[in-house]
């Protein structure tokens, strides 16, 4: 008796997770901001402490917008191969 074999379902592309690609680029974006900051020159008018916040503050925006960009790329490439 021969078994019948199963059908081949079709592979599905690769989906990035949006929501961790924007986290982590956030995340990663605060901490080279507020790294820069501190590593940088004291600036007059300002503490370390804020500088650090909105340096890390302006560096959570442009990581979470190149994440999504990122992001964005990936889920292209993959549903073109599909």
């Amino acid at each position: 008796m021969t078994q019948p074999s199963p059908t081949a379902r079709p592979d599905r592309p690769r989906i990035p997770n949006f929501k961790r690609f924007l986290i982590t680029g956030a995340v990663l974006g605060f901490i080279v901001g507020a790294a820069i900051s501190i590593m940088g020159d004291e600036v007059q008018g300002y503490t370390t402490t804020t500088g650090a916040l909105d340096s890390g503050a302006l560096g959570t925006f442009l990581g979470t917008g190149l994440a999504g960009v990122l992001g964005i790329v990936l889920d292209r490439s993959g549903r073109d191969q599909s």
